[in-house]
């Protein structure tokens, strides 16, 4: 059965490589079984050939005739996802800090409304439902934050770039 190979993946990669130099040849530049490259082959594969063989695989590729450097590529790929992973946590961040700004400032005017003349029970409802969207708010930025923390540190440690 034909396993679909996603682009700029290494499974994708080592087939490039494989496809244009052969599986035998692919090999023997790593040094291992054949059965080694079908695997760093497979989509499903939790296993990928080390940094080393990886330039080993796209030299070939490129002595080959082949265009580019499928690892290459794949790794830039690869990075540029986690970045973007990352940018996207901090953007949340700047957002999550806004809204706090915003909901707190609301919440202390609410609350200060109360200390003129006699409150209403509408202005007293009112500022006890800032406070609580204020508090909410600060619960949502205390949870984005714990996303940045070092493994073992809190909720979510050490999966920067977490979304919620």
């Amino acid at each position: 059965m034909t396993h679909l190979r996603a682009p700029l993946t290494f499974a994708g990669a080592m087939t490039q490589v494989a496809g244009l130099i052969g599986y035998p040849a692919a090999a023997a530049i790593a040094g291992r079984a054949e059965r080694t490259i079908y695997a760093w082959a497979h989509p499903g594969s939790k296993t990928v050939p080390p940094i080393d063989q990886a330039l080993a695989f796209d030299a070939a590729w490129r002595e080959a005739g082949g265009v580019g450097a499928p690892f290459l590529d794949a790794f830039a790929f690869q990075l540029g996802l986690v970045v973007e992973r990352q940018q996207a946590c901090a953007r949340a961040l700047v957002a999550e800090v806004g809204t706090v700004s915003r909901e707190t400032g609301e919440a202390i005017a609410a609350a200060l409304s109360l200390t003129h003349s006699t409150p209403s029970p509408l202005e007293a409802l009112r500022a006890f439902a800032e406070v609580t969207q204020a508090g909410d708010a600060i619960g949502a930025l205390q949870q984005r934050v714990a996303s940045f923390l070092p493994s073992g540190a809190g909720p979510d440690a050490g999966s920067t770039g977490v979304s919620r």
